[in-house]
């Protein structure tokens, strides 16, 4: 993926974490933020 992409995906991933969060989704929340965690762990590596 490229530093684009990834810009991209963790900006995408962090929205729908929000949408999860106000509509109660905690469980979905928190699967989403692991996630954008790890691709922001990704791209600080590539920096």
């Amino acid at each position: 993926m490229s530093d684009n992409e990834l810009r991209k995906a963790i900006g995408t991933l962090q929205h729908r974490a929000d949408d999860a969060r106000k509509r109660g989704a905690d469980d979905e929340a928190t699967r989403i933020e692991n996630t954008v965690a790890d691709y922001r762990d990704e791209m600080s590596q590539r920096l």
